[in-house]
This record gives C-alpha cells, sequence and structure tokens, in this order.
C-alpha cells in the first residue's frame, strides 16, 4: 500500500499556479478542507466515548474499569504517527475492506484524542467534592439528578479549558495526516515546493499559518481560563 501521495492527483483537487497568493489560498482551502473538518470530526467522535470510558474509569466494576484503564494508558504511551500507520495499513488487513486515507486518519486521531479526553473528564469530576454529591442527595434529589444538575455543570466549567487546549493540540496534530497521503496543509505544501522548488517560502508561510492560528486559539484559551479562575476566587471569597 503506498504512501506517497500521488502529485497529480494532489494538483486536480487543489489547482495551484505560480504566484505567492495563490499558494496561500492553497494552503487555506487544504487547511480548512482536511485539517480543520479532521479535527472537528474526531473530537466529534471522541469526546462522547471519553465522557463513557471516564465513567468507566470511576467505576468500582473491575470489568469496567481495567480495560478502560488499559486502553487510556496504552493510547497515551503510543505516538500518534505510529497508530496513524497502523490503522492505514494493518486495519484492511483485519477487516478485509480497504480504508481511505481519510478514514484511517479520522480513525486513528479520534481514537489518540479518546485517550486523552478520557483523563480530562474523569479529573473533571473528580474535582467536584463528595461533599457536594451529599448534600444534593440530603436535599431529596435521587443520583442522577445530583449528577445532572450539580456535578457535572460545575465540571464542564472546569473541564473546559483543558478540554479546549487539548483541541488545539488534536489540530495540529492533524498534520501527522501527511504520512498517509490526506492532502491536508503539510502534504499540500510539499506538492506545491515539488513543483516550485521554493521551500524557505512555503514552509516559512505553512508554520507561520500554523503560528498565528494555534497563537490566537491558545490566547482565547488562557483568557478563558483566567475568566474561570476569577469567578472561582470570587466564589471562595463571598
Amino acid at each position: 500500500m503506498p504512501l506517497t501521495h500521488d502529485h497529480d492527483a494532489a494538483g486536480e483537487a487543489f489547482p495551484m499556479t505560480h504566484g505567492g497568493g495563490t499558494d496561500l489560498g492553497a494552503l487555506l482551502l487544504a487547511l480548512l478542507v482536511f485539517n480543520v473538518r479532521l479535527t472537528l470530526s474526531a473530537v466529534a467522535i471522541a469526546l462522547p466515548l471519553a465522557c463513557l470510558f471516564a465513567a468507566g474509569r470511576l467505576s468500582r466494576s473491575r470489568l469496567v474499569q481495567l480495560p478502560v484503564t488499559a486502553y487510556v494508558n496504552l493510547l497515551r504511551s503510543l505516538p500518534l504517527v505510529m497508530i496513524m500507520f497502523w490503522v492505514y495499513t494493518v486495519g484492511p488487513l483485519i477487516t478485509g475492506r480497504p480504508n481511505s486515507a481519510w478514514l484511517s486518519a479520522l480513525l486513528a486521531l479520534a481514537a489518540f484524542e479518546v485517550a486523552y479526553f478520557t483523563e480530562i473528564v474523569r479529573a473533571g469530576l473528580q474535582s467536584i467534592t463528595v461533599g457536594q454529591r451529599h448534600a444534593g442527595l440530603a436535599s431529596g434529589l435521587t443520583g442522577p439528578q445530583v449528577t445532572r444538575r450539580i456535578i457535572l455543570p460545575q465540571a464542564v466549567r472546569r473541564m473546559t479549558p483543558s478540554l479546549l487546549t487539548q483541541g488545539l493540540i488534536a489540530f495540529q496534530d492533524s498534520t501527522i495526516a501527511s504520512i498517509i497521503s490526506v492532502p491536508e496543509i503539510l502534504q499540500t505544501a510539499t506538492v506545491i515546493n515539488a513543483r516550485e522548488q521554493d521551500p524557505i517560502r512555503l514552509y516559512s508561510m505553512l508554520a507561520a499559518t500554523f503560528f498565528i492560528i494555534c497563537s490566537l486559539l491558545s490566547l482565547a484559551v488562557r483568557r478563558m481560563e483566567r475568566r474561570r479562575s476569577r469567578r472561582l476566587s470570587l466564589g471562595a471569597t463571598a
């Protein structure tokens, strides 16, 4: 199974001519069509599964807790590039059906992010003191009502900055899909460079694009975290 992308096919997907403006447009188009879509799709799959896995991590049943813990520890100890390569090359041998590069990248990134999101959700749930659950039960609420009305709202507020940060990391990791020939932004830059032989300009443009986007997103997450910290401080002194 080849791992090199067909440059002619990539050229048809993203028509390119010489020129900085056209090259930047091709990079941004690849960023939106592949990197952003891949990240959002993977997070949409991973986050609900992570909530279930976090419940499994907190379960008192060893039959539930041990397999989930093993999955989380295994995925967190493996590099994403190896998982993506494995899904792309070994997956079809197991299922008997070929995987597209896009589907392989999506499955690998989602499976990888499940492990990290699981730990974030678990930590968020554990950050709520047991006393609040007891107080809710003492007020006449049922266990599910306490979880829904008291535990989850507070946990979600505490988890949100960490979840957004991990989502940003997933966005950065989406460039690894180039190893299995997904025509995302890095692969597109490689295709353009093969035609124009101008690596300094192209890869500097690529680095600047990611730096600007990730810096703005990181700034937004930090501001959210500061606002949350101020609210917690005000609540503690009230």
